[in-house]
């Protein structure tokens, strides 16, 4: 077998769905939000915006279906048991073959990039759904059938002013009135009035001039009360103002920041493909889960778990995605090589960073992707060794196995997450629509805590209590 073979990432049907079903969902989102903010054309903007919600119920329906076919949903560790089977079999029926001195081992890029594209796409889920709930998806009958007859902004003097009121009793809140204006209309022409609602900083008296938009070739459709900065938005088509629009796409560009921010303290940004001169590794063997919250039930300073390997230089803690649950049984005692970036972090200086990529190699060729504090490493460092001066041994020519449980997200996550992205997905639809203020925020509201409920349900670890055993 060749090293390219030994150590190519194995695509399952599963990941295949997952990956296409990912991608898709999370182009559906982003194209939402974008027309949404930046699309003028009320029909056309609609109809694109139910047609990207559709393809994203089609993700849903595929995910559902393969799930089925599979047999329904298995456990996390149900999964992550199977991947461990592979790696011990495999590992028995492989001849051993010449390594060479830097080890090529299955890449965490896949791990790297679904991590920062998760952040990504549940903040561009949150914003659309908060920006389709505070934009208007259309105009106002009256604004557009002005629209169509061609609109202008003008000062119209104000003849009898009624129904005057104060939004509230503070002193800095407009009053709001009902006015009859005489629009502005060509010399000659007959004087063309209309009532409109108007919002001023003083009360409006008759013979106030009042800013409006109406149709001077056709004044007889009435007119709004507003200028350029309170009816501009609305007049082109677009749903919000410049200034939100602009501020939802800094807070976007932000939550990518965020995201890569989240993926250097959870994998890194080192793909750890080929360990070289930086790289350390010392032989070790899986202890157990530990920290807080795991199965052992042992005590730890930690708010995260984390798996307790048994080295020669001491207990080392290796931080990696594996639920409170960690490793299948089997693979407790299992001999293994943990492998560390000694330069991460090494600097001391104020912007170190607190975490280096780690990796574990398992003599039977299962490859674990992890972090390790660099507190925890300058311990190991004196006994470690560099992988450079490593020789061959006879686990470094086996064909290595990532594993990663979470690539065959379709198989875990539980169907009361596809229904709850369906109610999510009913809920943005139906923001698209002209509703009340009322009926539109209840959307908004349930759109909006759906996308919290179906990303906790997803995360959350697995309630079994019972261990898969081999």
């Amino acid at each position: 077998m060749s090293n390219a073979e030994a150590t190519r990432a194995r695509r399952t049907a599963s990941t295949k769905v997952g990956v296409w079903s990912a991608g898709l969902g999370l182009l559906a989102a982003t194209s939402v939000l974008g027309l949404w903010l930046f699309t003028t054309v009320p029909d056309v903007r609609q109809l694109l915006i139910l047609f990207c919600l559709g393809t994203a119920v089609v993700c849903l329906l595929v995910i559902a279906l393969h799930q089925r076919s599979s047999g329904g949903r298995r456990s996390a560790n149900d999964v992550a048991l199977a991947a461990c089977a592979r790696a011990t079999e495999e590992a028995q029926y492989s001849a051993p073959a010449s390594a060479a001195v830097q080890w090529t081992l299955p890449s965490r890029r896949g791990q790297q990039l679904r991590s920062f594209f998760w952040v990504v796409g549940i903040s561009t889920a949150l914003f659309g759904i908060f920006a389709l709930a505070a934009g208007t998806p259309q105009r106002s009958e009256l604004v557009e059938r002005i629209h169509a007859a061609g609109a202008e902004f003008g000062v119209a003097q104000a003849e009898k002013v009624s129904d005057v009121r104060r939004k509230s009793s503070r002193g800095k809140d407009p009053y709001t009135a009902t006015a009859t204006v005489q629009l502005p209309v060509e010399p000659g022409d007959e004087p063309v009035s209309a009532t409109v609602k108007t919002t001023t900083n003083q009360p409006l008296r008759p013979g106030d001039a009042v800013d409006v938009l109406y149709a001077p070739a056709q004044p007889r459709l009435g007119a709004v009360a507003g200028d350029e900065s309170s009816l501009g938005a609305e007049l082109r088509g677009e749903t919000m103002p410049a200034y939100m629009r602009w501020l939802f796409v800094a807070a976007w560009v932000f939550s990518c920041l965020g995201a890569a921010g989240h993926v250097s303290m959870r994998h890194g940004f080192r793909s750890l493909a080929h360990l070289g001169s930086n790289d350390k590794a010392i032989r070790g063997r899986y202890w157990r889960v530990g920290g807080a919250g795991s199965r052992t039930g042992q005590e730890s300073s930690g708010k995260e778990t984390y798996l307790e390997i048994q080295t020669d230089a001491g207990h080392a803690r290796f931080h990696t995605s594996v639920g409170k649950q960690g490793l299948p049984a089997v693979m407790e005692g299992q001999q293994l090589w943990l492998c560390w970036d000694s330069h991460r972090g090494g600097q001391k200086s104020r912007f170190s960073p607190s975490r280096t990529p780690a990796v574990l190699v398992f003599d039977t060729g299962l490859v674990v992707h992890g972090m390790m504090k660099v507190d925890d490493v300058e311990t190991l460092n004196d006994s470690g060794v560099s992988v450079e001066k490593l020789g061959p041994t006879p686990e470094m020519g086996r064909p290595f196995r990532l594993f990663d449980a979470r690539a065959q997200w379709p198989l875990i996550v539980e169907p009361l997450v596809l229904q709850v992205c369906l109610v999510v997905l009913v809920c943005a639809a139906l923001l698209t629509f002209d509703l009340a203020n009322g009926w539109r925020w209840t959307a908004g509201i349930v759109g909006f805590l759906g996308v919290f409920a179906a990303a906790g349900l997803y995360v959350g670890d697995d309630t079994s209590t019972k261990r898969a055993e081999a």
